[in-house]
């Protein structure tokens, strides 16, 4: 029985069955190019986060919705010892260079090795 349920759940790794997500979020200080790789180094350790990019003054993320979460995000920037001063996530890609859910694979194979 156990096997039958695990076979119903929801595959993570078939990206048809998720959507990425976007987070603007815009930070206090951002700072010199050092600071900002410390953010995206710490964001981009989480699971789930796709691509970062940092873009007037703030910091634009692309990640699945079933392996993070906004809050996660954030707290991994907090973490870095800066502050948020505003968050708004959609479902759309927030920035034009950010992936799609049907290129998110190929994007996470460019920005990682």
């Amino acid at each position: 029985m156990y096997f039958e349920e695990m076979k119903n759940k929801p595959d993570h790794a078939d990206p048809g069955l998720s959507e990425t997500m976007a987070a603007r979020i815009e930070i206090n200080e951002l700072g010199d190019v050092a600071r900002q790789k410390e953010i995206t180094d710490a964001v981009e350790a989480l699971d789930g986060v796709i691509e970062t990019k940092i873009e007037n003054g703030a910091l634009h993320v692309s990640y699945d919705p079933l392996a993070t979460t906004e809050k996660k995000i954030e707290q991994a920037i907090r973490s870095a010892g800066t502050t948020i001063k505003a968050a708004a996530t959609e479902r759309e890609s927030a920035h034009p260079d950010l992936p799609t859910p049907a290129n998110a694979e190929q994007a996470k194979k460019r920005t990682r090795p």
